[in-house]
């Protein structure tokens, strides 16, 4: 290469630095504009806590070993006015930093990756940071000290500041190599590694410290040509070979990643619905589009560097946006205008942001209302349209129950055309994966004789009832039909009564169980009762409820242990109602309702004694034995009642 070409090349670079740069500093103030501003500190401080390793100060590990400093960080104006206001006891440490200022710098990097500077960014989005930090230098002692050393920043700020930080330590070896672990928790594992790296590149901010260099190539770039202009960086050069850290290239997304991508949507779809929606139908889209269309980051990438073409432009480019407005093509060019009503309505209930409420006076329109206001304009919805998703607060339960329904149709419509095209044996996602992640889906999506079925919900908390009504009907052949409805319902009926119906079972015992393994109510909520609901009484079912919710309290599928789901299913609790739903002057047990849950995540209701045969393996020669309690409801012969069924079970039962 001429001299005159390595200038020139040199040139290029510097240029594609300086617009990144740029496009950079745009998603930092986005994201402190869209933050809470009790919580833009805290943007500040928590780079600030891995610079430092000080015990008056959050994140302190005592030990010799702990690795900490942030590459290329400094104390600009922002970060000393964030501290004043977090630690304002600390005072003096603050006022001569230099004391704590650390020698060395063992964090490459701290980036940000997810919504948080983008238009789905909320007042409730978690921060997930990547740690980048050179594995091969530090020890295993290390590694874990400042393993410790993140998890008690994270345990600060969801105590201090209510709101959820996850840091990744991340290897920028293992990285390069697409290597993510096992898939658990916030981890994919091996069910998405280049996906999740192409995710990464898409919506990263470098908070502090080295850039990828991935930023400075050309939207289309082989490994070879990748590693040609990183190995063409000189120390001390312009761009300096320092200022950057190699993850990797990514020129194309791999297929053999997408059933393991389509199980992971999935299952994060059981805590962000939303969110999934807009994932699962980009693996769609990629699907339909094999070996046709860049990955997104590089279409992302490629308008970045070509900023300068419209001045200003840069800060308008955003992940999600350009995402979104690529489904719309698709789906839209396929005419399947429910799927594309839908992703609209996703988008603009995840960006939160209500645009029937005017402006007050003082406010400024922020990039993420410009944009959904361009958005909402193009789709052509009134302000009806808008007034009914920003008040979902105040949608039936019904509404809220059918908008899920569409929302895990479609995300199991996704899934099964995803599958139906692919070929099994090549997928990457390891065995392991994906024994955990099919389990999970199974105990979620699965149904079997006698389990209670989860509700497929999008809204989480809000399906929470502080009161209900419950209400029978005995009907003509001898059955009854038990209906909880949200709300004080004691004097409704018809239309009025029907909205706000929640769930129907053919005994008050199932009912209830269904409503705390949804989390609908809980021993908090207030419990109406009809007047014809003898011999249960309102009492009966506020008991019931308390002691369902101590033995069988709401599992998050989700986040079920790795070590469970990989293990044989065990009953990991059992619990006897007796005489439930029969008269209280009766002094012979005459109707047993058995419940039990596993470590899968499962939990099962079947009526009758026989249960108890079936399960006796389970229940007394296992060690350790599941806890085993028997619920007899308050009269007179409560007592004897528990009695006569330990002795006709010989089981080892408490009584709660």
């Amino acid at each position: 290469m001429t001299s005159q070409q390595t200038l020139s090349l040199q040139q290029n670079l510097t240029i594609r630095l300086l617009r990144v740069l740029r496009y950079n500093k745009a998603r930092i103030e986005r994201a402190l504009v869209l933050l809470p501003e009790e919580r833009r500190p805290l943007f500040h401080v928590l780079p600030f806590l891995l610079h430092i390793n000080h015990p008056d100060l959050p994140g302190y590990v005592d030990s010799d070993d702990v690795p900490y400093g942030l590459n290329n960080y400094s104390l600009r104006t922002e970060v000393t006015q964030a501290l004043a206001e977090s630690f304002p006891l600390q005072k003096a440490l603050i006022d001569d930093i230099k004391q704590i200022w650390p020698r060395q710098r063992a964090i490459d990097a701290l980036v940000l990756m997810g919504s948080i500077g983008t238009i789905a960014q909320a007042d409730d989005s978690d921060f997930d940071y990547w740690v980048c930090v050179d594995g091969s230098a530090l020890s295993p002692e290390a590694m874990a000290a400042l393993q410790t050393k993140l998890t008690a920043i994270e345990k600060w700020a969801e105590q201090h500041h209510n709101i959820e930080v996850h840091f990744f330590l991340t290897e920028i070896d293992k990285v390069r190599q697409n290597d993510f672990g096992v898939a658990e928790g916030e981890s994919a594992g091996s069910a998405q590694a280049v996906f999740l790296k192409a995710e990464f590149y898409t919506t990263n901010i470098v908070v502090a410290g080295k850039a990828p260099f991935w930023w400075l190539t050309p939207e289309s770039t082989s490994d070879a040509q990748y590693y040609s202009l990183l190995n063409s960086l000189e120390k001390g050069g312009s761009p300096d070979a320092s200022w950057f850290m190699d993850l990797g290239n990514l020129e194309q997304l791999d297929p053999n990643e997408l059933f393991g991508a389509a199980i992971w949507q999935l299952g994060k779809a059981m805590d962000s619905p939303f969110k999934s929606v807009l994932k699962m139908a980009k693996l769609e889209v990629f699907l339909d589009n094999l070996g046709q269309e860049q990955p997104l980051c590089n279409l992302l990438k490629k308008r970045v560097h070509h900023g300068a073409e419209a001045p200003g432009q840069v800060a308008n480019i955003d992940p999600y946006a350009l995402m979104f407005d690529q489904l719309i093509a698709h789906f839209s060019a396929q005419e399947q205008d429910e799927v594309v009503l839908l992703l609209q309505q996703c988008l603009y209930i995840k960006c939160g942001c209500t645009l029937s409420v005017p402006l007050g006076e003082d406010e400024k329109i922020t990039f993420k209302r410009r944009i959904l206001a361009g958005y909402v304009k193009q789709w052509g919805w009134t302000r009806a349209d808008l007034r009914h998703l920003d008040n979902i607060h105040d949608w039936s339960f019904q509404e809220r129950v059918k908008m899920s329904r569409r929302i895990h149709r479609f995300l199991l419509q996704c899934y099964r055309r995803i599958s139906a095209q692919l070929t099994m044996e090549k997928q990457s996602v390891s065995k392991e994966d994906m024994t955990v992640l099919g389990r999970r889906l199974n105990t979620f999506y699965g149904r079997k004789d006698h389990k209670i079925d989860f509700l497929r919900s999008a809204f989480d908390e809000k399906l929470y009832c502080s009161c209900v009504t419950v209400k029978v009907t005995r009907r003509k052949n001898n059955t009854e039909l038990w209906t909880v409805y949200a709300g004080d319902k004691l004097s409704k009926s018809g239309r009025a009564l029907e909205g706000s119906r929640i769930a129907q079972a053919a005994s008050p015992i199932e009912l209830m169980l269904w409503c705390v393994t949804n989390r609908i109510l809980d021993s908090r909520s207030s419990i109406l009762m009809d007047y014809d609901s003898e011999p249960v009484t309102e009492f009966d079912m506020e008991g019931l409820v308390k002691h369902l919710e101590s033995v069988f309290p709401p599992v998050r599928v989700s986040t079920l242990p790795r070590d469970a789901l990989l293990a044989p299913e065990r009953v990991s609790s059992c619990m006897i109602v007796i005489n439930f739903n029969i008269s209280r002057i009766k002094a012979t047990v005459e109707e047993q309702v058995v419940i039990y849950s596993t470590t899968w995540g499962e939990t099962f209701l079947v009526p009758g004694k026989e249960a108890l045969d079936t399960l006796w393996f389970e229940l007394q020669e296992v060690s350790p034995r599941p806890p085993c309690y028997a619920v007899v409801p308050d009269g007179n012969h409560r007592h004897r009642l528990f009695n006569e069924f330990k002795e006709s079970t010989e089981l080892s039962v408490t009584l709660l």
